[in-house]
């Protein structure tokens, strides 16, 4: 070890590496010449400590929307004998090896879900499928499952062509045959991303600017170093160089999100009562 260290301090002294003690008095004469450093330090810690309590607040809502929500509806559990409304996409116990991005994803498809639902449910009550709904039927004259005649409704089969469909994405079923079909989760590719997803993935990057990025203490005002390497952090808005323009639109951005994810509850609330009744006839 002794022999180590004695190599160790020969490198040092070849290749003119600074000492840890000289390092920290250039660092400090250094300091010295930024202007109200102190000020400027603090506010820096304080906005970076505002986004981390944000950021908490935030994952506590997904951990309760994952764990609660987007999962199936009417489901049954075998093992402990109880029957669910709706459930949630992950299990309490799962939440502790998935990190904030991890989260960010499952909520992503949470919303798109709901939203493409909405889109859905919104197009069959519409005047042009009422026309579409009555065009398949008097193609296929019968249902699908058992040959009756009446009743019949077309439904989904594929999404691929939805707001287009022809015969091939739709099955015509009569009411019975209807209320039993297991529905495939409906999909909506061609639908424009709800705003939600977009102020997420905004919101994930500026959590990781305030996590990863230095400050410029030279810059005449509080901006986030321009050194090159940290450039794809800035990749959705070169404006958040400014840390009190970033630190805005972060905290903004939060409420918008736990605005959006309160509405979203009250309709899991609602559906939650609904299928209560339905359950109940």
């Amino acid at each position: 070890m002794t022999e180590d260290l004695k190599e160790f301090d020969k490198l040092v002294r070849e290749k003119k590496i600074s000492e840890v003690d000289k390092m920290l008095e250039e660092s400090k004469k250094l300091t010295e010449k930024i202007p109200d450093l102190k000020e400027r330090h603090e506010k820096v810690v304080i906005a970076r400590g505002n986004v981390v309590e944000a950021s908490i607040k935030i994952e506590i809502a997904f951990d309760e929307l994952i764990t609660k929500t987007g999962g199936e509806d009417l489901v049954m559990n075998p093992e402990k004998k109880e029957f669910h409304l709706i459930t949630g996409v992950k299990r309490e116990n799962e939440l502790g090896g998935l990190g904030f991005k991890s989260k960010v994803d499952i909520i992503r498809k949470i919303m798109k879900k709901v939203d493409d639902e909405f889109i859905y449910t919104g197009y069959l009550q519409s005047k042009e499928w009422e026309k579409k709904n009555k065009d398949f039927i008097d193609h296929f004259k019968k249902c699908n499952k058992c040959g009756n005649t009446e009743q019949l409704n077309s439904h989904h089969i594929r999404y691929e062509n939805f707001g287009n469909e022809n015969i091939k994405d739709v099955e015509v079923l009569c009411w019975c045959c209807g209320l039993g079909r297991k529905q495939e989760p409906i999909e909506l590719i061609n639908q424009p991303e709800p705003s939600l997803l977009k102020d997420l993935e905004k919101f994930v990057a500026l959590r990781d600017i305030f996590a990863h990025v230095p400050v410029s203490w030279f810059a005449k005002e509080l901006e986030f170093d321009e050194n090159p390497r940290y450039n794809h952090f800035f990749k959705l808005d070169q404006k958040w160089r400014s840390v009190p323009l970033a630190l805005n639109e972060f905290m903004n951005l939060q409420k918008e999100i736990l605005d959006l994810i309160l509405a979203y509850i009250k309709s899991i609330v609602l559906k939650r009562e609904l299928l209560k009744i339905f359950f109940k006839y």
